[in-house]
């Protein structure tokens, strides 16, 4: 180890006396060493990736799409609205890789799991170490290498459909790079009015006005928020905060108000941050006029004043606490408080820790704040003005507790919980994407079919799709088989099903399909083919970079053109591992190609609408294919392969229902048909076969 760097070092002596002697050492010594420093810090920026390193191990990762979370807090802070969407998210099968607030040198993203969370991840960037999320904002370079390092996590973790949830907006230069260039939707969470913290410039503010005037959508929790930013926002979304209903339930009720010792020597509590917004004088004065009282106080008091409170006897200033720990802490509490200042800060909240109190089933009173005036109408909560009506209140909510006053809090909470409001960000976000219509020809091959539907089931992270079943007349238990599907939750409402009553043949049965459809992108898959993972996202996200591209379809195992690739499996089992190690290897590559087969074709519907439906001159199958790209490309339309998109076609399943004469009938047919109207020979050999003629088509759904 050690005749390579004397060798170095000796080489080194060299060139600085040959240097010294020309006279140009010093200067050539300072442009080494920031040539040297700018190498390292922005190799990553543009580094390829080797071809000899392996592809990182296969996830069977579910159907959804990713959310990459730029928080506000660290994972392991106190555990609230960040962390509980995100949590929920993941419980529904979408992987989420929340960023993490502290950087590092490297390269490449550093992920790993959180806790005994799967589907969440902490992402640790690379940046500069001394950059704040809460003082900075991120330089161009910085954002460079941010993007590059979550560029290599996307191809190693087969990111294709992602939404991006910006929580601060310090990551706003990131997000709008990340929009740019993978086509992911930005969700502002705004939480909180920044511009009453202490601790954010106005650099930091003007980039939330720039988050909240780019941002796809803006998700607020509070009317005050709302009335802020809609008129700049795209799109608004008012989900207020909730609570982890079971977490705070399990909290055990105290004895009834009733009791004289309880009313003589109540437990008063609250946590959360002891913060610059907390009111520790009204504390004060409350904890001073009622010295009997015990008042415990959990939470870091980082920024707050609590040097009164800390000399009085009978308050507790028991620091931050553990999430897991509250519900044990709280179960001693006779009543809770939220004590904050009325500054446009807290005016602006809704407080999460309302909700958390009342699934305990804790009387609460607190300041009047807009947001639990609500509340205050219906009885959930009490609100106070100052310590003497605080003390009023308390007696009253404690001397009036018992079982149904906390049987009511509880319902309240019940209702709102993360669960609740992450159904509705999910349908918000969803709707972010366009919707694309996937239409699927069945006809017989129950087994194929079942198959087929399952994979799209399975495997498309695209969150905005629906499926649309034309069956031509199966008699094998196909048509009964589709009305149990579509009454059963598999694709909830996504599933509509056609059944036809004569067979209409694969042009006749699309067009129905198409004509049914609602989305914005057209799929028309075979039901003979099986779907990996992100692979209608990866075809519309070359449409989407593309316009002047019209239709584009994947790579497959078996397909009579260029489209077809050389595989390494074996078994349908085998096959995800497989087309997850060959689309990372060539993420982002497309070729122009004459003519795509249809088992598996997607385009805007614009050039359905310019193109028109597919001929229906071609019956039951063959040659539509071709002649419907050869009327996109007249229409001045380019036609792309994907090689990021793979799907598996067993080909031909219908056609091996027929007689291979009968086959090959219509195969001649058709191709007569095609050049009568093209006027043009495209085959010249009569000898075709299943394998080199280049359509890949069947007949009636194949």
């Amino acid at each position: 180890m050690d005749e390579p760097k004397t060798a170095r070092q000796q080489m080194r002596r060299i060139a600085r006396s040959a240097l010294q002697r020309l006279g140009l050492y010093p200067l050539a010594s300072r442009v080494w060493r920031r040539a040297r420093s700018f190498a390292a810090r922005w190799s990553n920026v543009c580094k390829e990736l080797p071809a000899d390193v392996d592809a990182p191990p296969y996830e069977d990762i579910p159907a959804g799409y990713d959310i990459i979370c730029l928080p506000v807090i660290p994972w392991n802070s106190r555990f609230q609205r960040p962390q509980q969407l995100m949590r929920e998210w993941a419980a529904r099968g979408h992987r989420v890789f929340y960023a993490s607030v502290v950087f590092h040198d490297d390269c490449e993203a550093r992920v790993r799991q959180v806790g005994n969370m799967p589907g969440v991840s902490e992402m640790a960037l690379p940046s500069p170490r001394e950059l704040n999320v809460y003082g900075h904002l991120p330089s161009a370079a910085d954002v460079a290498r941010m993007v590059a390092a979550i560029d290599t996590l996307r191809r190693q973790r087969r990111i294709a459909a992602a939404v991006v949830v910006v929580q601060l907006p310090f990551w706003t230069a990131l997000a709008e790079r990340l929009r740019q260039q993978f086509g992911w939707p930005v969700v502002y969470d705004c939480m909180d009015d920044h511009s009453g913290f202490s601790t954010n410039s106005d650099e930091m503010l003007e980039a939330e006005e720039q988050t909240i005037a780019t941002a796809d959508l803006v998700v607020v929790t509070s009317d005050v928020l709302k009335k802020k930013v809609e008129r700049r926002a795209k799109r608004t979304a008012l989900i207020r905060n909730a609570c982890d209903y079971e977490h705070f339930a399990a909290v055990s009720p105290l004895p009834s108000g009733e009791e004289p010792e309880v009313r003589a020597l109540p437990t008063v509590g609250f946590y959360g941050a002891i913060a610059e917004w907390f009111d520790a004088e009204l504390v004060a004065q409350l904890a001073a006029s009622r010295p009997n009282w015990r008042f415990e106080l959990i939470g870091s008091t980082y920024t707050g004043d609590v040097s009164r409170l800390a000399k009085l006897p009978n308050v507790a200033l028991l620091g931050e606490k553990p999430y897991a720990e509250l519900p044990r802490l709280m179960a001693s509490w006779h009543c809770c408080i939220i004590p904050f200042k009325r500054i446009p800060l807290t005016e602006a909240t809704n407080p999460v820790k309302a909700y958390e109190m009342l699934a305990a089933g804790k009387p609460v009173v607190a300041v009047d704040l807009p947001e639990l005036r609500s509340l205050a109408e219906e009885g959930l909560v009490a609100l106070a003005d100052d310590a003497a009506g605080f003390a009023a209140a308390i007696e009253a909510a404690i001397a009036q507790d018992g079982a149904m006053p906390r049987e009511r809090r509880r319902a309240f909470a019940a209702a709102n919980t993360w669960r609740n409001r992450c159904d509705v960000l999910d349908e918000a976000v969803c709707s972010l994407f366009p919707l694309a219509s996937i239409v699927v020809v069945t006809y017989n091959n129950l087994a194929l079919n079942q198959e087929c539907l399952g994979s799209i089931s399975r495997h498309t992270d695209w969150p905005n799709y629906e499926v649309i079943v034309v069956d031509n007349a199966s008699t094998d238990g196909t048509p009964e088989w589709l009305r149990e599907l579509a009454d059963k939750a598999v694709f909830g409402q996504r599933l509509q099903v056609i059944c036809n009553g004569e067979n209409r043949g694969f042009s006749g049965a699309n067009n129905q399909g198409m004509r049914a459809a609602r989305g914005q992108f057209l799929c028309l898959l075979n039901n003979d083919t099986v779907v990996t993972r992100g692979w209608l996202s990866t075809l519309i996200g070359h449409l989407r970079a593309r316009p002047d591209v019209g239709l584009v379809g994947p790579v497959s195992n078996r397909v009579g053109n260029e489209a077809k690739v050389p595989v390494e499996y074996n078994t349908p089992e085998e096959m995800p591992r497989w087309a997850a190690k060959y689309c990372w290897r060539h993420d982002g590559e497309t070729f122009p190609i004459e003519m795509l087969g249809f088992f598996c074709v997607v385009f805007p519907r614009e050039v359905c609408e310019r193109v028109g439906e597919l001929d229906e001159r071609f019956g039951v199958g063959c040659f539509e294919d071709d002649d419907y790209c050869r009327r996109a490309r007249e229409k001045g339309y380019q036609i792309l392969c994907a090689r990021d998109a793979f799907v598996h076609h067993w080909l031909e399943a219908s056609f091996q229902l027929l007689a291979r004469q009968q086959y090959l009938d219509i195969f001649h047919e058709n191709k007569r048909r095609y050049e009568a109207k093209w006027a043009a020979r495209q085959h010249q050999s009569e000898d075709v076969t299943i394998e080199t003629q280049a359509t890949g088509l069947t007949i009636g759904g194949r």
